[in-house]
């Protein structure tokens, strides 16, 4: 790690074309990357590009009707911004489990979705908010809705010399819940986890996604369905949602789980969120 090149570009655009060096990767909060350039999982990297102080990156703001919330904002900065507090609960709750404290002031919300993993905890709440994902490269910018985004574990597409500008979500007020299963109730990852967003704009509407149980994030679509034309929520339809959650997880046996678990605990997760929005 001593060997690496360290490059800290003046704005985004110098920042692109740094990325473009073979072997060369972006860093803002290092959380998570720094810990695996230690332990050696990337051998061919040549160099870090820190975008960590570009202020455009750090920013929450409106844009019409969308917010934009940049890739470099930290998991404290979501947690604690009144705009996020009062429109996107499931993003905060996602948040707030990242890590501890000294976690959460470093770690960004962009870092967190580059990472691509399947336990990613912001990902599945950027799912149910239908976020799209703002990529910023040498040759111009363009927008992927999130579940366009993610390839594999680890794999996304980003592409040479790109970084993911912000995300985007349709400025609208929302309800939702978060939850999580991991070793402890902090520092864990998340053996499974679970996004609920719901708003009304004439019609009830319902989101679902989930993490960990599949190479991507899945959404839960019959269940959404299921929700969105039901006259009311009682016990026997949310039993019925939890039932179709099991039935879509696709989740593996690995050292932190067995997939019989995640299956079952999908339901469990969901019927405890859905409790907390319509009891």
């Amino acid at each position: 790690m001593n060997n690496l090149q360290f490059i800290r570009p003046a704005n985004v655009q110098a920042a692109c074309e740094a990325l473009k060096k073979p072997g060369f990767m972006a860093v803002a909060g290092g959380s998570d990357l720094v810990v695996k350039i230690r332990n050696g999982l990337y051998p061919d990297l040549e160099g870090l590009v820190d975008i960590g102080d570009l202020a455009p990156l750090n920013l929450i703001r409106t844009d019409e009707n969308r917010v934009i919330i940049g890739s470099g904002c930290t998991m404290h900065q979501i947690i604690s911004d009144r705009l996020m507090q009062d429109y996107f609960p499931t993003l905060v709750k996602a948040a707030s489990t990242v890590g501890a404290l000294q976690i959460r002031n470093s770690a960004t919300i962009g870092g967190n979705v580059a990472n691509a993993s399947p336990a990613g905890d912001t990902i599945p709440a950027l799912y149910s908010l239908e976020a799209r994902v703002l990529i910023t490269g040498c040759n111009g910018t363009r927008k992927l809705p999130i579940e366009e985004f993610f390839l594999s574990p680890g794999k996304t597409k980003l592409e040479t010399g790109e970084l993911i500008e912000g995300f985007s979500l349709l400025l609208r007020k929302t309800r939702g819940d978060f939850l999580k299963l991991g070793e402890r109730r902090a520092h864990a990852i998340s053996k499974i986890n679970m996004a609920v967003s719901t708003w009304n704009d004439g019609r009830d509407h319902w989101r679902i996604a989930m993490g960990s149980v599949a190479p991507t994030v899945l959404r839960c679509q019959e269940a959404e369905e299921l929700l969105e034309k039901a006259v009311s929520k009682d016990d026997d339809l949310l039993n019925q949602a939890a039932e179709l959650a099991c039935n879509t997880a696709r989740p593996i046996s690995d050292l932190r789980s067995t997939s019989t678990y995640r299956k079952k605990m999908a339901g469990v997760l969901l019927k405890r969120c859905l409790e907390s929005l319509t009891k």
